[in-house]
């Protein structure tokens, strides 16, 4: 029967040596079944820490990977944060400097009308075709012409209208003085 035991716990005591969950759960088995020989309860206990630290060891580091994999997409989405944030305030940056300069240059175009340089203030308005009341702007400039006498200038800013804002009435008038000119 010792001789028996003795191989039971040697075979226990080689299981134990391989330190894996199964060889471990093995090893407890055979150390269960000699009981109070030996030391057989405490290697059993060895065991069993030894299999509950394996099974630590394996949830913490699961726990770890997923801290991990939380961490990296935490960070991922502030890096998409930070650039999505800096094309928005690129954005509004590129938006407010190209609406600075519109009005900048119709503010200087009815700067132009108003110190009677009507066909550099048509030319301006003419290139913002689109912006607030431009159109309108060159039929006033290209009418401020047609007063001073710039009839061709005129001329070409209410063809440019397309008899918008007077139905061809400059237009028409422009050629009969044009008609009259030596």
């Amino acid at each position: 029967m010792d001789e028996r035991k003795n191989s039971i716990y040697a075979q226990a005591t080689s299981l134990m040596q391989e330190d894996t969950e199964e060889s471990l759960q093995q090893a407890m088995a055979l150390f269960a079944s000699i009981r109070g020989w030996r030391d057989a309860d405490r290697q059993s206990a060895r065991c069993r820490t030894r299999q509950n630290r394996k099974l630590w060891q394996k949830e913490y580091a699961q726990l770890k990977a997923e801290e991990d994999q939380y961490t990296a997409r935490v960070a991922r989405r502030k890096k998409i944060g930070i650039i999505a944030l800096t094309a928005l305030l690129l954005i509004a940056v590129v938006t407010t400097a190209v609406s600075l300069h519109r009005f900048w240059r119709y503010s200087h175009a009815v700067d132009c009308f108003m110190a009677g340089e009507y066909k550099r203030a048509a030319e301006t308005f003419q290139a913002m075709d689109g912006y607030k009341d431009s159109r309108l702007r060159v039929y006033h400039s290209a009418v401020g012409m047609y007063r001073v006498g710039q009839y061709e200038e005129a001329l070409s800013y209410f063809l440019w209208l397309d008899g918008d804002y007077d139905n061809g009435y400059h237009i028409k008038r422009c050629y009969e003085r044009l008609e009259g000119k030596p």
